[in-house]
């Protein structure tokens, strides 16, 4: 498989202090991208030859944008802050073709057409591949300081995403072709769509902040709400017709294995909170000592389906006991995460169990220099991550179920690390 990519491109920002009260920035962005991904033909191969495999050809996206925000000090205990930002995007990509490209005009047509290459080339090469989306963002945000011990921030936000790519212009749905385009991790075949939409998220959200005026503990909570619009996410391809070269495979119905699946532009709801924390402890010979501690859940929900959304972190938590002495400062770590059980159904997603952690972290400092050195994963434990995917290293991945299913990819094992940082 060959890849080259190439990306130029430029940015301009300016800061400007219109009064004591008033600051706006402005600024404007350009990048061109240019993708090529090609599959050389294998020798000898009845399947994989005579010709290259044209998987994105002269792919392009290029993307132009002008922004500003402007902060202002309304009073002095609100900070408002107003974001606007146009971007175009252009993508396109030139005709393809697979393996064969009907090089012999008196074969079979099963020969002239494996995997319906010629089908899905023919497809995707009379498609309008010339997509251009004229995006607009936007963020309103207020602060409110209270008093010393708190503060209220609260902001609407309006983020527009282009599909990439290989969401767009990936273009075989055989299943061999597609398990090559899986840029997700999950195991399974990925094809695109060249309709597809720019995603458009609404996000409201607040920060409810209390500290002590010399920061010496502090409790801060954010819930949010997001939804979105015109969410890329995935359906379903038909099982196989049953063909030699595409035996059925009941790709529509299984509940276990991997999948054959297609982008498509469906609707999407997230909401969830992060807690954070700390505070003193005590004070002695032998140190101060502080509890530091992190909470953070995410409920992700596709609205058309009402299947979970992929490669969503379950309620996870951290907690740590700090020590500072002299030019000493230390900590245990506990990591505490929850079973993932809600996964996507649509593309089989992987369930893994909970499980919990302890890491010891340290640092010495000294004038300018600062030594760091830990143990992750002290006792060594084994666990799944939930968010790392399907493990697809166990050998005959040119077949989309050649390799055995439901196995997650492993946390890392115990890991002692060094590291040494100077300031001048």
């Amino acid at each position: 498989m060959n890849t080259a990519g190439k990306t130029t491109g430029a940015s301009v920002r300016a800061d400007v202090n219109l009064t004591p009260h008033d600051l706006v920035r402005v600024g404007g962005e350009v990048q061109q991208y240019q993708l090529d991904d090609w599959w050389p033909p294998v020798a000898g191969s009845m399947m994989m030859g005579p010709n290259a495999f044209l998987n994105i050809n002269n792919g392009k996206r290029d993307r132009t944008a002008l922004y500003g925000e402007w902060e202002k000090h309304i009073a002095p205990q609100w900070l408002t802050t107003l974001g606007l930002r146009f971007e175009r995007v252009n993508s396109n990509a030139d005709k393809v073709h697979g393996y064969e490209q009907a090089t012999f005009p008196s074969a079979p047509p099963m020969m002239m057409d494996m995997m319906n290459q010629g089908r899905d080339a023919s497809k995707f090469n009379n498609a309008d591949r010339n997509k251009t989306d004229n995006n607009l963002d936007l963020t309103a945000l207020a602060k409110y300081t209270a008093n010393p011990n708190y503060d209220i921030d609260v902001g609407f936000a309006h983020k527009t995403r282009s599909p990439n790519l290989y969401e767009r212009y990936t273009w075989s749905t055989a299943a061999m072709m597609a398990i090559m385009n899986n840029v997700v991790g999950d195991g399974n075949g990925y094809v695109g769509e060249v309709n597809l939409k720019p995603e458009k998220a609404n996000t409201l959200s607040a920060t409810f902040d209390w500290h002590a005026a010399d920061n010496s503990w502090g409790f801060k909570t954010t819930p949010f709400y997001t939804q979105v619009a015109d969410y890329v996410d995935v359906v379903r391809l038909p099982s196989s017709v049953g063909t030699m070269m595409a035996p059925s495979d009941n790709n529509a119905t299984r509940t276990t294995g991997f999948v054959r699946l297609q982008y498509a532009n469906q609707s999407a709801r997230l909401y969830g909170f992060d807690v954070s924390g700390h505070m003193p402890l005590a004070a002695n010979a032998l140190g101060a000592f502080g509890l530091k501690g992190l909470l953070n859940y995410t409920n992700g929900t596709n609205q058309d389906t009402g299947d979970a959304l992929y490669n969503v972190m379950p309620l996870n938590a951290k907690l740590a006991l700090t020590q500072q002495l002299g030019g000493w400062d230390n900590s245990l770590e506990l990591v505490l995460v929850k079973d993932k059980g809600d996964t996507s159904d649509v593309r089989n997603e992987i369930k893994t169990p909970g499980y919990s952690l302890v890491n010891v972290r340290g640092s010495y400092t000294v004038k300018q220099v600062r030594v760091d050195f830990g143990v992750e994963n002290l006792f060594n434990k084994f666990y799944n991550l939930p968010t790392g995917g399907a493990y697809t290293g166990q050998g005959a991945t040119m077949g989309i179920n050649s390799i055995p299913y439901g196995t997650a990819v492993p946390g890392m094992g115990r890991s002692i690390y060094v590291g040494v940082n100077v300031k001048f």
